[in-house]
């Protein structure tokens, strides 16, 4: 169920959900909680969602919504495609901090179901792939250095995600969260993108920009 289909109260209603599982935990999520939480009867939370199991299912995919907001994201150079995936990424979750919360604990795994739970796994899946493919990619045109790995270079980005996710409740501001992505984002990319003889940063020739792009077509 995508944000857009929901209506007014339907989309109150999860997220309110998504406040009190991000806050309270899955074993406090009730549809009485819910319905305390927004000023309605708990009858009147079933006539908008069948199920609490439903309101879950909207909850993860909510989440998807948000963290997949134009992805991916499109360059010719895989690590400057890399950098737009990471300051997205971390200004979204900085920006959200329900979401920050519920993507560093088990609560909302604990309140999903089978489906919902592989779901949550699908959206890791999917950021890993992205992240591990753009790496082996500056690999193979010479941009990505020589002294570390797309592997070891996907835990270093990735396990940044994570760090700034717990900074998330410590940080106010726009401004702060995107002086804080962008500061992280480039001392990242310094570790990771060659450098030619002269001291600067290796790019992908046209050439190779040019080969990937007809590639696409």
């Amino acid at each position: 169920m995508q944000k857009n289909t929901l209506s007014e109260r339907q989309g109150q209603i999860v997220d309110v959900a998504m406040g009190i599982i991000a806050t309270k935990g899955a074993r406090r999520f009730t549809a009485q909680l819910l319905a305390t939480e927004i000023g309605v009867t708990a009858g009147a939370i079933y006539r908008h969602f069948e199920s609490m199991e439903a309101i879950v299912d909207a909850v993860v995919e909510r989440i998807g919504v948000i963290l997949f907001e134009g992805f991916p994201p499109e360059a010719p150079d895989p690590l400057e495609r890399l950098g737009m995936f990471f300051r997205r990424r971390t200004r979204t979750i900085l920006s959200n901090p329900h979401l920050s919360r519920m993507l560093l604990s088990d609560h909302l795994s604990q309140a999903a179901g089978p489906a919902q739970a592989e779901r949550l796994e699908e959206f890791k899946r999917r950021s890993q792939t992205f992240v591990l493919g753009c790496l082996r990619e500056a690999e193979e045109n010479g941009a990505l250095s020589a002294e570390i790995s797309p592997e070891a270079s996907a835990v270093i980005v990735l396990g940044s995600v994570l760090s700034l996710s717990h900074a998330a409740a410590r940080i106010a501001g726009e401004a702060r969260i995107e002086r804080l992505s962008d500061e992280v984002w480039s001392a990242i990319e310094r570790t990771l993108r060659a450098q030619s003889r002269s001291g600067e940063s290796k790019k992908p020739s046209r050439r190779r920009q040019h080969r990937r792009a007809s590639k696409k077509e």
